[in-house]
């Protein structure tokens, strides 16, 4: 076996890995983006305010439970 096959097997394990994306973390991850979005776009007044802060809180705290519940599997 060549090096070089090793090598474009190890790069499309990468490849495969990176493109594997929980949709779970694109949900947090769209959440946040659209979150910081009203924040920067819109004039931040009333309801828009709290409803992007609410987007932006929601997705840091289930992060949050996440990472807990995968730390507890893993040791459990």
């Amino acid at each position: 076996m060549s090096s070089g096959s090793v090598r474009s097997d190890s790069d499309a394990r990468l490849f495969r890995a990176a493109h594997d994306v929980p949709w779970q973390f694109a949900v947090r991850a769209a959440g946040i983006v659209t979150g910081l979005t009203l924040l920067l776009a819109v004039d931040v007044k009333g309801v828009v305010f709290y409803v992007a802060w609410g987007l932006i809180g929601l997705a840091l705290v289930s992060e949050g439970v996440s990472t807990l519940v995968y730390w507890r599997r893993s040791r459990g």
